[in-house]
């Protein structure tokens, strides 16, 4: 099949890339035990165990209060009387479905304060059953309280955990205050692009699309040219033998994490040479979908997708099911992106030197030009949407219609183009 149109004027200036971001955190438990009482086998939200009761483990437990506390007005106490002979007898814990529901890939972060009645003491920590992480903590000086920070290595698994302090086999014994327990998820936003440009197709892969087929249809697939500039690519399917059902043939990129509550924003171009269907879907952390119906022709149409947030937090499957299709076709896709949604996004700098920054929302672009440039902002099609020119150190212009897929083309005094296509998001 001949294409006929280019990815826009604009297109030519493309610059798609993936854009670095840093490490965020989202507390999933703590207990300062300020407001905590002391019931069987409980202080405040901790769990206090003694497993090795036939092995000599004693210990008892409360509430540290006034002058004792670490900080506040309460602390938990514990006071080892016998270690036992097992490490796992004596456990500090917390292992809630609620609030300690780990993910697949993710990292968590400890933090809390502690002090030993007793020089060269020492714990461990574990993140015991969607992991095997576990890491010896000393506490070499009696009577001082430490702040320690503990970062685990990615989870094996996602479900409950148990994040444990274990206390058991240690010949020293006396008394342990325990606060401040925060414990963070450690995650990077997802923020991926693909124009499949500079792909290479396997047998299963377009770059880092998986092409699966679980089922009894059949296709075949790869990347084209746009026109027949070479370096101007897309992804194309072709469902040579229909399928029973959905999921029997995905295009799918299941590589990164998704975080808990948190919506994503799917963009992408497609294009079938008559009307079709397929579903993009996100699963694994989600039950979402959205049906999408292309109108057929030569014309790449745009799609914006945001999804629903989050179920849980973990390994996120990112598919088109192609499986079931209203008829046999060839598929297109290109310019796919996927990123977190955010109140308000401020869009990474532009390169090569631009003093231009961009500030996403309430559909309000922000428009810092610090180097008095012409600044223009498009649809996919090359509409023109909002412009601030060189006289403006500041513009606010309003997007209409929720648009969400933007091009941004600077022209600076001295006549240089710069282009950035982005996700503008509420």
């Amino acid at each position: 099949m001949k294409h006929t149109m280019k990815k826009t004027v604009i297109g030519i200036f493309f610059l798609v890339f993936l854009m670095s971001m840093k490490a965020e955190e989202r507390i999933i438990f703590s207990e300062n035990f300020e407001e905590s009482t002391v019931g069987t086998d409980l202080v405040g939200k901790m769990q206090v165990k003694n497993f090795n009761s036939e092995g000599g483990a004693n210990w008892t437990y409360d509430l540290a209060t006034g002058a004792q506390a670490l900080s506040g007005a309460k602390s938990a106490h514990l006071n080892i009387l016998n270690a036992g002979n097992q490490w796992w007898g004596l456990q500090f814990k917390v292992e809630d479905a609620a609030s300690t529901t780990v993910g697949k890939s993710l990292k968590y972060k400890t933090t809390f304060k502690i002090k030993s009645s007793t020089a060269d003491n020492f714990f461990q920590f574990y993140i015991q059953g969607m992991s095997g992480f576990v890491q010896e903590v000393p506490i070499p000086a009696g009577n001082v309280i430490q702040e320690i920070t503990i970062e685990s290595i990615p989870m094996d698994n996602t479900g409950m955990a148990n994040f444990m302090w274990a206390f058991g086999s240690h010949a020293n014994v006396g008394d342990i205050w325990i606060d401040d327990i925060v414990i963070s998820e450690i995650y990077e936003p997802i923020n991926y692009s693909e124009n499949f440009n500079n792909v290479v197709p396997t047998a299963t892969t377009i770059g880092d699309i998986t092409l699966a087929n679980y089922g009894n249809g059949a296709w075949t697939f790869g990347v084209e040219p746009l026109e027949s500039d070479a370096s101007n690519q897309c992804a194309w399917m072709n469902i040579t033998e229909n399928s029973t059902d959905w999921w029997t043939l995905q295009f799918k990129i299941d590589k990164f994490a998704a975080i808990k509550d948190k919506q994503y924003i799917i963009s992408f171009k497609a294009k079938s040479t008559v009307p079709n269907s397929f579903s993009v879907r996100v699963e694994g952390v989600s039950s979402y979908v959205a049906n999408i119906n292309t109108t057929g022709g030569d014309t790449f149409e745009s799609f914006v997708l945001e999804t629903s947030p989050m179920d849980k937090s973990g390994l996120a499957n990112f598919l088109w099911g192609f499986g079931r299709p209203t008829v046999y076709d060839k598929i297109c896709i290109d310019d796919l992106m996927i990123q977190e949604k955010s109140v308000t996004t401020k869009i990474p700098d532009f390169p090569e030197g631009s003093d231009v920054k961009l500030y996403f929302s309430e559909n309000q672009l922000r428009i810092v030009n610090g180097l008095y440039s012409n600044v223009y902002v498009y649809s996919p099609a090359g509409v023109l949407l909002a412009c601030s020119q060189t006289d403006n150190h500041d513009d606010s212009v309003s997007i209409p219609g929720g648009q969400k897929l933007l091009i941004v083309k600077i022209i600076d005094a001295g006549g240089r183009i710069t282009t950035k296509k982005v996700i503008a998001q509420n």
